[in-house]
C-alpha cells in the first residue's frame, strides 16, 4: 500500500486533496500566496477545515518564466512557512523544491513530504537528501533534453528515470507518487525548470486524456489549477478568472485515474473531487 506522509493514496482509496501554500511572492496565483505569519497561519487552518489532506508549500515560484530566488531566501521563506502551518494544523506537509540544501532545510524543520519538479534530476544531491531523510516522494516528469512526438511515453520514461534514482538512493516505491508535469513543458516558456515538447496546450489535453498510460501502476499527482492550458482553452489571461476550467480538468484528471489533486482550491476542488470519484465508481 502506499502512503504521502502517513496517508495512504491510490488503490481505489479516496482521491486525496493537496493544498497549495505559496510563501513565494512572485507566484502566479497571488490568491495563494500567504507571506506573513498571520497569513500562513490562516491559510494552512483554512485548507484542514476544507477537507486538504497535506499542505504543499513552495518558496520560489517555478512557472515557467519565473525568476529564481536565492537559495538562502527561499530556504527562509519554507522553514517559516512549514513551522507555522505546522502550529496551526494537523496535515502532513510537503515542500515544493529542486534545491538540495532547501529541501534538508524543510524536513529539518517538519516537512514529511519532497516535491521535487525536476525528479530529482536539477541538484545532483538531492537523491543524497532523499535517501538520508526518507521523506514520501512526488516525482514530476522532467527531461533536460527536447522532447518531440507522442508526449506520453517520454513522460513513463521520464518517470521511470526518476524512480530508479529514488529507489537508488533508498527510498521505498510505496514512498512514491508520480507527477505528470502539467504546464512544464512549454515552447519558449523559459525559466530553470521549463521542458521544450511540442504544443504545450496539446501535450497536456493529451496527458491528461492517457493519465492511465503514464501512471506506471504508481499512485498519480495531478495539478492543473489555474495553469495556462486552461487560460488558453478558456481565453482567460488572468489566472483569477480559471476556477470554472480548473475544476473541469480535476474533474476529467480524476476520471482519467488520479489520485491526488493538487489545487490552490480546496473547498471547491474536494466537491467537485468527490462527485468525479463517484462518477468513476460507477464507472467499474
Amino acid at each position: 500500500m502506499h502512503a504521502l506522509g502517513g496517508v495512504r493514496v491510490g488503490g481505489g482509496l479516496p482521491v486525496r486533496i493537496m493544498g497549495i501554500l505559496n510563501a513565494s511572492p512572485e507566484s502566479f496565483m497571488r490568491s495563494s500566496v500567504s507571506d506573513t505569519p498571520e497569513a500562513i497561519s490562516r491559510a494552512a487552518a483554512r485548507m484542514e477545515a476544507e477537507g486538504a489532506d497535506f499542505i504543499d508549500i513552495g518558496g520560489m515560484s517555478t512557472a515557467p518564466g519565473s525568476a529564481p530566488v536565492s537559495q538562502d531566501e527561499e530556504a527562509r521563506r519554507v522553514v517559516r512557512a512549514i513551522r507555522i502551518a505546522g502550529e496551526s494544523c494537523g496535515l502532513p506537509i510537503s515542500v515544493d523544491t529542486v534545491r538540495s540544501a532547501v529541501a534538508r532545510a524543510a524536513l529539518d524543520a517538519g516537512a514529511v513530504i519532497l516535491n521535487d519538479i525536476s525528479g530529482l534530476q536539477h541538484d545532483p544531491e538531492m537523491a543524497g537528501v532523499a535517501g538520508r531523510y526518507r521523506p514520501s516522494l512526488v516525482l514530476c516528469a522532467h527531461s533536460r533534453t527536447p522532447l518531440r512526438g507522442d508526449p506520453v511515453p517520454g513522460a513513463s520514461e521520464a518517470l521511470r528515470r526518476s524512480m530508479d534514482v529514488a529507489e537508488g538512493a533508498g527510498v521505498p516505491r510505496s514512498s512514491i507518487a508520480v507527477d505528470p508535469a502539467i504546464g512544464f513543458f512549454r515552447r519558449n516558456g523559459g525559466g530553470l525548470f521549463s521542458g521544450v515538447e511540442m504544443d504545450w496546450f496539446r501535450r497536456d489535453v493529451l496527458i491528461l486524456r492517457r493519465l492511465r498510460e503514464i501512471k506506471l501502476g504508481m499512485p498519480c499527482l495531478v495539478s492543473v489549477s489555474n495553469k495556462s492550458f486552461i487560460g488558453r482553452l478558456m481565453g482567460a489571461p488572468d489566472p483569477a478568472d480559471r476556477l470554472a476550467g480548473s475544476l473541469a480538468f480535476e474533474v476529467m484528471a480524476v476520471l482519467m485515474g488520479a489520485d491526488i489533486i493538487r489545487t490552490h482550491n480546496v473547498a471547491l476542488s474536494r466537491e467537485a473531487v468527490g462527485a468525479a470519484q463517484r462518477l468513476r465508481g460507477l464507472e467499474r
